[in-house]
């Protein structure tokens, strides 16, 4: 690769907020990927995953797109919710 080539890296980010629990935790990864297929299909297992531990009857919205995933609570969205999203960023390769 030429020097100061860079290559996009995709992460799967996930954060969440459960106030009436006190749950305020800081985001975190899932992982990172070089190839934004690989990154959607993790993205995809973790939503399907998350979607079987969650309370229905607090988290009983839901809204999919091909790069992210969240569940909330309705017309509580910022006080309880569940968030998994791909960021992309570029990865410098400099010598």
């Amino acid at each position: 690769m030429p020097e100061n080539e860079s290559l996009h890296v995709y992460t799967v980010v996930c954060t969440s907020a459960d106030a009436d629990r006190g749950s305020f935790p800081e985001p975190w990864t899932e992982g990172s990927y070089l190839l934004r297929s690989r990154a959607v299909e993790q993205l995809n297992r973790l939503a399907d995953a998350e979607k079987k531990t969650l309370d229905t009857n607090r988290y009983d919205r839901e809204e999919r797109t091909e790069t992210s995933w969240e569940a909330y609570q309705e017309g509580y969205a910022a006080a309880c919710f569940v968030r998994l999203e791909i960021l992309e960023s570029e990865l410098h390769i400099c010598e």
